[in-house]
């Protein structure tokens, strides 16, 4: 009798646990992709975090050209900071945005690490960093886009 207990037990316990997950709200939880996206940019605050790395890469082009190296260095780990931050946000529910922010935050990171070695520079910051910001800033605006697309109504899901 105790093995058909054991099992009963078991077998409640996993029947349990799959109405928990089903009722927590994951894809299968009826919300569109439009809307998942749409809570997942307000529960991130992706456009407050798009705007602080593009006034951190400002900060950075500004800072460079008045040749603050301690400044510099300050701004450029923030623009770091930021960035990794950022980033911990994600997956997000969308795989194509996922994959477009993925590569805009990993750009904006390797310019504040990068840049930190250009302080001093009587130029600004070097080539390849001001690259790695450009590259950052086109993510921004290329992320913003895809959620734009995916709020869409029938917009795209892939």
């Amino acid at each position: 009798m105790r093995p058909v207990a054991a099992a009963l037990v078991v077998s409640v316990t996993v029947a349990a646990v799959v109405l928990l997950l089903a009722a927590c709200g994951g894809p299968s939880s009826g919300a569109s992709i439009a809307e998942q996206v749409q809570s997942w940019v307000r529960t991130t605050g992706l456009d407050a975090s798009l705007r602080t790395l593009e006034a951190d890469g400002q900060r950075a082009r500004v800072v460079a050209a008045n040749t603050d190296a301690v400044g510099l260095r300050t701004v450029c780990d923030v623009l770091v900071t930021d960035a990794l931050g950022a980033n911990q946000n994600l997956p997000s529910p969308d795989a194509s945005l996922t994959s477009i922010l993925t590569a805009a935050y990993r750009a904006a990171a390797a310019a504040g690490q990068g840049c930190v070695h250009g302080s001093g520079s009587q130029h600004g910051l070097p080539e390849r960093v001001n690259g790695e910001l450009a590259a950052a800033r086109a993510g921004y605006v290329k992320a913003q886009a895809r959620v734009d697309l995916v709020e869409l109504p029938g917009g795209a899901a892939s």
